[in-house]
């Protein structure tokens, strides 16, 4: 019995040999045409600013009134500056215009460890950093959980597409939000 196994395994396995060393050619394909790449200037230097030359972006030392958006992203949002302060956010993201300047900061409220939260767009102007004589700070805006919370959601996904803004899917989902519902079929 295991004499025969063995010889069957053998067979098995020679006759697979040729089958296994055959291969066949790739179908041909068609070349697409290549994409074309459009660059834009990601921040533009201030109006009057002397452009900036090679040498400029070598930055070295950080100025007086520079920030990091990355040391802030993540952060809570207080309603105030006192000890008694409460949490009513998170900063999940900043809106940075063409000319390089925050426009608003996008707020994560309500929600358990980031589920069920909505996120809110506030001016960025509302946004202040409150720092203390012993150096730590924290982000501030002036309002309540509830009013931060009643505030119409902001949603990315419908107006950016991997972080850049894009008007055409803006103007596709309101376009979405808008449009008349269907008829019914009446039940026959």
């Amino acid at each position: 019995m295991i004499r025969n196994l063995i010889t069957l395994t053998a067979c098995v396995v020679l006759m697979s040999g040729p089958a296994l060393s055959q291969t066949t050619a790739p179908a041909p394909t068609e070349t697409p045409a290549p994409l074309t790449v459009t660059n834009k200037e990601l921040f533009k230097p201030a109006p009057g600013a002397a452009p900036a030359t090679p040498e400029a972006s070598a930055m070295t030392k950080a100025s007086e009134g520079q920030i990091l958006a990355a040391g802030f992203l993540g952060k809570s949002v207080y309603n105030g500056d006192s000890d008694t302060a409460e949490s009513i956010g998170r900063l999940n993201d900043l809106v940075i215009g063409p000319d390089g300047m925050v426009q608003a900061a996008v707020i994560g409220v309500g929600g358990f460890l980031g589920v069920g939260q909505k996120d809110v767009a506030v001016a960025a102007s509302q946004l202040k950093l409150s720092v203390r004589s012993d150096g730590n700070s924290w982000l501030v805006l002036n309002t309540t959980k509830d009013q931060l919370s009643a505030a119409p959601a902001f949603d990315r996904s419908a107006n950016f597409t991997d972080g850049v803004a894009d008007p055409m899917k803006a103007s596709k989902a309101e376009a979405e939000k808008t449009a008349p519902a269907a008829p019914e079929t009446p039940a026959k």
